[in-house]
């Protein structure tokens, strides 16, 4: 079994948030050739951000399995409840594989727990996570 490790950096948790996903999305295609002619929306809630962190990277992963998107753009929005749950807001823009365009890379099979870790400090927030190949 093979798998990558990825660490993603952000001012704020969105922007981290919005970074993992290019870098997910950059292990399997290159993002230059992803047109952003095709927006998807997603959203998702978890009871830490661990979990949140576990479900984008799925979420991102079975749009391109299930559907074929590729995505180049991504708006994301983070909020906690009242509760203390998390509530992660995507905009995504991209567009369905193409293999005359787009030359895959590498298959992500799914995101793990295995090594996560979330950081936050004043100014920067790091997610440090490992997805299998």
């Amino acid at each position: 079994m093979t798998d990558a490790k990825i660490e993603a950096y952000g001012n704020n948790l969105a922007q981290a948030f919005e970074n993992a996903g290019r870098a997910v999305e950059s292990l399997m295609v290159d993002l230059g050739s992803v047109k952003k002619v095709e927006s998807k929306e997603i959203g998702l809630g978890a009871n830490d951000l661990g979990s949140l962190l576990y479900q984008w990277i799925e979420s991102l992963i079975s749009l391109q399995d299930s559907e074929g998107l590729l995505f180049s753009e991504f708006k994301c929005e983070v909020s906690k409840t009242s509760t203390g749950s998390f509530i992660l807001l995507a905009k995504l823009s991209g567009e369905k594989f193409d293999p005359e365009r787009h030359e895959q890379k590498t298959a992500i099979k799914a995101p793990t727990f295995h090594q996560m870790k979330i950081s936050e400090d004043e100014n920067r927030v790091t997610m440090t996570f490992v997805v299998d190949l």
